[in-house]
């Protein structure tokens, strides 16, 4: 059981990210404390009841972390972890699936713009200083993403957010899911093994894809 609010103490463990100085931020009253590296890890896990983790983890930290009641991934992926170890030592394990939704769908988004647009050979172009004349060959030339078709494998967090963006941008999109019932913003969706097909918006068979994601 993780101990009252007044007397917890979470270690955020990262390289890079700024946690505990957001977590202090909100003025919980709650007490943390930070570490950067590995070794000071080590040092330090044995005073935390709560572990906000990603790659800093190493199943050695169980042995010097007598007060662990709680560990939570940064990331979306356990995999790393002994789950099996955990349970046997009571340290209940929580994922941040869905965390990065919007970040990864946006990501996305921004290099099917890219590609659509022509931006690599744009950048390219202004940093060698050349200014590319008119082109008549259409296949050479920018884009536009209104009614082209996006196929989406995995109609997820980060799936159903990839949808939303494109059909902002008129785009059709196709998506496969185990469970097409749950289509989101998808105008199709099949089940990737064929085993319940089904259009989400009552829209037939899916134009040739342009850009997949």
């Amino acid at each position: 059981m993780i101990p009252p609010s007044d007397t917890v103490v979470i270690c955020f463990a990262h390289v890079a990210y700024q946690l505990q100085e957001r977590f202090a931020a909100l003025d919980t009253g709650i007490h943390s404390f930070a570490v950067r590296d590995a070794e000071t890890l080590m040092d330090r896990v044995g005073a935390a009841d709560v572990l906000v983790i990603s790659g800093l983890w190493q199943n050695g930290l169980l042995d010097r972390a007598a007060k662990l009641r709680f560990i939570q991934a940064i990331g979306a992926g356990t995999d790393q972890f002994p789950r099996d170890e955990l349970a046997t030592r009571g340290i209940r394990l929580a994922s941040a699936r869905g965390v990065n939704a919007r970040a990864v769908a946006e990501h996305a988004m921004a290099l099917i713009l890219a590609l659509s647009r022509r931006l690599p050979e744009a950048r390219d172009n202004q940093a060698r200083r050349v200014w590319r004349g008119m082109i008549g060959d259409l296949s050479q030339r920018e884009d536009e993403l209104g009614g082209k078709t996006l196929l989406v494998v995995g109609l997820g967090d980060i799936g159903g957010r990839l949808a939303r963006l494109a059909k902002a941008f008129d785009m059709r999109v196709v998506g496969l899911r185990r469970d097409p019932a749950r289509g989101g913003d998808a105008d199709e969706v099949d089940d990737p093994e064929g085993r319940s097909p089904g259009a989400a918006a009552g829209i037939g068979e899916a134009e040739p894809a342009e850009y997949t994601g």
